[in-house]
């Protein structure tokens, strides 16, 4: 199936009618406030995640001092 242009246009012309008459009468785009993500990390998690990092900087200081001697 093809889309012409002119069904393109029309489309997008409606979409933007419908956009400003919704906000001429105060309306936004999305209904009600824009939602937090809440992320949950267990303490072993946590704890992992902590071991990583500080495997990665010693990893990095190391290859770092074996680079200057």
């Amino acid at each position: 199936m093809t889309v012409s242009d002119f069904q393109i246009n029309s489309v997008i012309k409606t979409y933007m009618r419908n956009m400003k008459s919704r906000m001429g009468r105060g309306e936004n785009a999305c209904d009600g406030p824009p939602e937090e993500d809440n992320v949950i990390i267990s303490e072993e998690g946590m704890k992992r995640v902590l071991f990583e990092r500080i495997g990665e900087k010693m990893t990095e200081r190391l290859r770092r001092h074996d680079q200057e001697g």
